[in-house]
C-alpha cells in the first residue's frame, strides 16, 4: 500500500526507506487496530517529507516570500513621451518598498508591490526675470518666479506700451511632495538564478505643498510608473536592483490646467527578503 503521495517533490532515500519499512510492518499486522495504530505514525512521517521537499524547492530559488527595501530614483529631464506636456523637469525619490510572492513556476514569479515615498523633489523652470532693450540699452527686471511648461528663450513674454518686445530669464523653482503607490506588480524571470530580469507596474498618487508641475493646476496628482529592471542577489536574503521606468504625473482634469509630467527614472532599490 502507498502511505502518502509527494508528486513534484523529490524525497530522500532515508525517508523512503521508512516508509517501505512502515508499509512492511502494516502489511504483517495481524489486527485492524494493530493496522490503523502504525497508520497514525505515517501521518508526521508524510507531513515531515513534504515540508522538507517544499525547503528544499524554495531553497533552490531567490527571493521568499516577501521583502523589504529602500530606493532612490532620479531622472535629469522631461519630454512629451506619452502624454504629459510639461518639459525639462528634474525629480528625485526616496522611498520604501515591500513586495510579497502571489504566485510563481520555475521560469516566473508574480510579486505585490507597496512602495511609500516620504520624499519627492520636482526642479521646474521658471521665468525668474524680464528684458527688454531700448536705444540699444538693455534693462533687466526681476519679477516673482512663475513655472511654466514650455521653454523658449526666443519667444517675447510681453510687449511694453512703446512696442518693445519683452524676453523672458529662466531660472528654476523647486517643490516637495509626499505620495504612495498602493497598487503595485511585478513579474520576475528565472526566480532561481541570482541575476533576475523583471517588469514592474505601479499605480498611486502625490500630495504637494503647492499645485504641480505649474500654477492653476493641482496639489493633487495620480501616478503611475512601468518598466523592466535587472535584479541582483547577493545572497538569498539581499538583493539590488536596478530600472529604468516611465514615470506619469496628471491631476487627471482636476485642476484648470493639467499639462502632465512625462519623466524616464532610474531607480535603485536594495531589498532584504524573507
Amino acid at each position: 500500500m502507498r502511505l502518502c503521495t509527494a508528486e513534484g517533490f523529490r524525497l530522500h532515500k532515508a525517508s523512503s526507506d521508512r516508509l517501505k519499512a512502515l508499509e512492511i510492518s502494516i502489511k504483517g499486522a495481524r489486527s485492524p487496530i494493530r493496522a490503523a495504530l502504525l497508520s497514525l505514525f505515517a501521518i508526521p512521517i508524510c507531513l515531515s517529507i513534504w515540508s522538507t521537499s517544499a525547503r528544499a524547492q524554495e531553497i533552490g530559488g531567490f527571493g521568499g516570500k516577501e521583502s523589504f527595501g529602500v530606493f532612490s530614483s532620479y531622472s535629469p529631464d522631461s519630454s512629451h513621451m506619452l502624454i504629459g506636456m510639461s518639459e525639462q523637469r528634474r525629480s528625485w525619490m526616496a522611498g520604501l518598498e515591500y513586495t510579497h510572492r502571489i504566485g510563481s513556476t520555475d521560469k516566473v514569479r508574480w510579486d505585490y508591490e507597496f512602495s511609500l515615498l516620504p520624499f519627492y523633489m520636482e526642479s521646474d523652470p521658471a521665468v525668474v526675470a524680464t528684458t527688454a532693450t531700448y536705444g540699444g540699452v538693455t534693462s533687466t527686471t526681476a519679477n516673482s518666479p512663475i513655472r511654466v511648461i514650455h521653454i523658449d528663450p526666443s519667444t517675447p513674454v510681453g510687449i511694453t506700451y512703446t512696442g518693445i518686445k519683452v524676453y523672458p530669464i529662466y531660472g528654476r523653482e523647486t517643490s516637495y511632495a509626499v505620495g504612495m503607490s498602493p497598487l503595485g506588480g511585478r513579474t520576475t524571470f528565472f526566480p532561481r538564478s541570482r541575476i533576475q530580469p523583471s517588469f514592474a507596474v505601479d499605480l498611486g498618487f502625490l500630495v504637494s505643498g503647492r499645485d504641480l508641475p505649474v500654477d492653476d493646476s493641482n496639489r493633487f496628482n495620480f501616478t503611475f510608473a512601468f518598466g523592466p529592471g535587472v535584479q541582483v542577489f547577493s545572497s538569498k536574503h539581499s538583493s539590488v536592483r536596478l530600472e529604468y521606468l516611465y514615470h506619469h504625473i496628471s491631476n487627471a482634469g482636476m485642476g484648470d490646467s493639467n499639462p502632465g509630467v512625462d519623466q524616464g527614472v532610474f531607480r535603485l532599490t536594495m531589498s532584504h527578503h524573507r
